[in-house]
């Protein structure tokens, strides 16, 4: 013997009539579809941000920029190493095939400070070495 689940047994019994049953699920359907659209808002927000943020991915002194400074470095894998990436990776930014973020520089010129920091002090040690002569 089946059950009928279709019937007005069903609802809930704080509701007496089905003109309450009707108005809650009208205000539950409103409240979702309002809360549906907030987040539809809110991601439509993000991707524009994440679309702003990568606007100039794709140019050219971004990659020579990061040509330059792997051959400064002494090889583009302690360019990629230094950005926390893998080889590979390092080449598709630098042919166009991947864009280079804000972030990729900054690791970059970072790289680029600390090996210049080295090269002082060592040129520091060289001038007291033949002063010291």
């Amino acid at each position: 013997m089946q059950t009928d689940t279709h019937s007005c047994a069903a609802k809930p019994a704080h509701l007496s009539s089905m003109a309450d049953l009707d108005a809650a699920m009208r205000a539950r359907g409103d409240a979702r579809r309002q809360q549906e659209a907030a987040e539809q808002a809110k991601r439509k927000a993000a991707k524009r941000a994440s679309k702003a943020a990568h606007t100039h991915l794709l140019s050219v002194p971004r990659m020579a920029g990061l040509m330059k400074a792997g051959a400064l470095l002494g090889s583009a894998a302690a360019l990629a190493e230094a950005m926390n990436i893998e080889p590979r990776s390092l080449r598709a930014k630098t042919s166009a095939e991947r864009g280079v973020s804000c972030d990729d520089l900054r690791a970059a010129a970072d790289a680029l400070d600390a090996r210049a920091a080295l090269m002082v002090e060592h040129a520091a040690k060289l001038r007291a070495e033949a002063i010291a002569a």
